[in-house]
């Protein structure tokens, strides 16, 4: 079985941004790493490229409706609560509404939430509307619940 950190690692060396990375939160069972790069992706490519490197990282992607994103995200909050505090209350459209706020700023953003053998892991990237670095990257690799 892969580890958070393999895992985090395929992420940013796919988007080229290992230089500059570093754990937001790095705890036994949840690790979530930003970085950015000096990478631009063409617009039109994001949401393929979240996908091509959650296919390269074994992940089966998850329907962002889903009742079972909500559940990934009440097991992450948790973990994360393990050693932050003040994380609030999970807000299954928090995903939608951060990605609006990116986006009224002249942002770009794709995320995707896959599925892995024993783990969680949420891709998100954004960049500048005008396709101008940097292009940022956020990874989150989760311990699923047994």
């Amino acid at each position: 079985m892969q580890k958070k950190l393999e895992i985090a690692g395929q992420v940013m060396g796919f988007f080229d941004s290992f230089k500059g990375s570093r754990p937001a939160i790095d705890n036994d069972k949840i690790l979530i790493v930003r970085s950015r790069s000096r990478k631009v992706i063409p617009i039109d490519e994001l949401e393929s490229k979240v996908a091509e490197i959650g296919e390269q990282i074994g992940g089966v992607e998850v329907p962002p409706n889903s009742k079972k994103v909500e559940d990934i995200l009440k097991s992450g909050d948790q973990h994360i609560h393990e050693t932050a505090t003040g994380t609030g209350t999970i807000d299954s459209r928090g995903f939608i509404r951060v990605k609006e706020e990116l986006e009224s700023m002249g942002l770009v953003v794709a995320y995707k939430i896959f599925e892995l053998p024993g783990f969680d892991v949420i891709i998100a990237i954004w960049e500048d509307k005008n396709e101008l670095p940097p292009l940022y990257v956020e990874v989150t690799v989760s311990e699923k619940e047994e």
